[in-house]
């Protein structure tokens, strides 16, 4: 995808954001010194765009059993709703991902698998083993399932304070990053679903005394060799 293009296309869907939030000064869009180049013909797509793929599936697989619980254990209605907009979300960009997965030549499996960036990697987020989404809402579910009330809406407000934050950034990173249009156009569009959720999420967690602000360093300055 033409850097001019993509950057157009990002600029557009920024520009709207950033009316309704300022915690998209977080955005990151740090230089990448080693762009991704798109695969020639009998190439498989770049390792980074792997990652992507198979890190949002894996960070969504696991968000319709939380809301399953939250429908169940929830404390009101409207924590029930922000959790099954979350989880409708979440199938939606599942089934997406999926089909962009089957139209590609992936890496062989046993080359997927994260990478340590160095200080200034523009993919750190995804390929930073620390940042991996596997298992995190999986995880969450499965400590959750013995809470209810309170209790239930309190931890899982925490957890999916800590996905959202790391799905964020990986999302960005992609839309930022990637040579290929479709995946770019997918991460960018799909951000505005996202980065409303963790909105909500943050909102959400002032009634149970969490605090989620909704400002702090900015990604673009942080190093992302580090875990966020």
């Amino acid at each position: 995808m033409p850097r001019i293009l993509r950057a157009a296309i990002l600029g557009t869907v920024l520009g709207t954001i950033l009316v309704s939030s300022s915690a998209w000064a977080q955005a990151n869009l740090r230089p990448d010194p080693t762009p991704r180049l798109p695969p020639q013909p009998g190439q498989s797509l770049p390792l980074e765009d792997a990652l992507f793929l198979r890190q949002a599936a894996a960070a969504s697989e696991g968000q319709a059993e939380l809301g399953r619980l939250a429908a169940e254990k929830g404390p009101d209605d409207a924590f029930k709703a922000m959790a099954r907009e979350i989880a409708q979300t979440h199938t939606k960009l599942d089934e997406g991902l999926k089909r962009l997965s089957s139209a590609r030549t992936l890496p062989p499996a046993d080359q997927v698998t994260p990478q340590r960036a160095d200080r200034f990697g523009a993919a750190g987020a995804v390929t930073n083993p620390a940042n991996t989404q596997e298992g995190m809402a999986q995880e969450a579910a499965k400590s959750l399932s013995a809470t209810s009330g309170e209790g239930f809406a309190k931890g899982y407000l925490e957890a999916q304070l800590r996905i959202h934050d790391r799905i964020v950034d990986l999302y960005q990173t992609e839309a930022s990053h990637t040579p290929d249009r479709e995946l770019a156009t997918f991460a960018i569009t799909n951000l505005v679903s996202i980065q409303k959720n963790r909105d909500a999420l943050r909102q959400m967690a002032g009634r149970f005394g969490i605090s989620a602000p909704a400002e702090g360093q900015a990604i673009q300055y942080g190093d992302p060799t580090k875990a966020r």
